[in-house]
């Protein structure tokens, strides 16, 4: 189990100050889509302002991954510093994706078919909820240990949601190649959308390395 001595206590503080940096990224990623397929002429000032938003959250996540790292590097057994500094790497990808889908679509003013829209929305709808679970159980094995080490529902309801991101992402790639556009048009919007499950896929590989975290402290 993971024991956090008086010094250690602020590294606690840095891992909640980061996913709380990577939700709020997510966030304004979300809310980003919302105003891009609201109207026809979305207003390019507030996308832009919503751009910035989160460029300045996900640097605010780097700083703080780079603020653990640190604090880390004086602390823990090795190979318990190694899993956390993975851990938090690998969290902090999430917002890493976030800025460069934002990025992509707002620099090349990309006009996504409307008949995406409502599937887009909901892959966004689920990964949040997603990203919700992965909070919840990054903290209890910080916080609350032996409650996610004797319940790991948790993980599977993460690998759920995920499965359903999987369904919809195949169900759009038909989509897609179904539309009466050129094949050029075909693949960037098919590779928009597998950018965009891929925070789905990175949320439900630090599940799995919190599995396997647990699974290496059983007796």
């Amino acid at each position: 189990m993971f024991i956090f001595s008086n010094k250690n206590q602020k590294v606690l503080g840095c891992f909640s100050d980061h996913l709380n940096d990577v939700r709020g990224c997510f966030e304004k990623f979300s809310e980003f889509f919302g105003l891009l397929f609201s109207e026809d002429s979305p207003d390019r000032n507030a996308l832009q302002s919503l751009k910035t938003a989160i460029d300045n959250c996900e640097d605010a996540a780097d700083r703080e991954l780079r603020h653990i790292v640190d604090l880390l590097s004086q602390s823990f057994l090795p190979a318990t510093r190694s899993e956390l500094i993975s851990l938090v790497v690998s969290t902090d990808e999430v917002a890493n994706q976030c800025q460069e889908i934002a990025r992509q679509v707002y620099l090349e003013k990309m006009e996504i078919p409307k008949v995406l829209h409502a599937d887009i929305l909901e892959i966004i709808s689920i990964t949040k909820r997603q990203l919700d679970l992965m909070y919840g159980a990054v903290d209890k094995l910080l916080n609350e240990y032996n409650v996610i080490f004797k319940d790991r529902k948790i993980l599977d309801d993460i690998r759920s949601e995920e499965s359903m991101v999987d369904n919809i992402e195949h169900m759009l790639h038909e989509r897609i190649f179904e539309l009466d556009i050129s094949l050029c048009e075909k693949v960037y919007y098919r590779t928009l959308i597998c950018d965009m499950c891929q925070i789905s896929d990175i949320i439900e590989d630090i599940s799995d390395q919190i599995q396997v975290m647990l699974v290496e402290r059983e007796s």
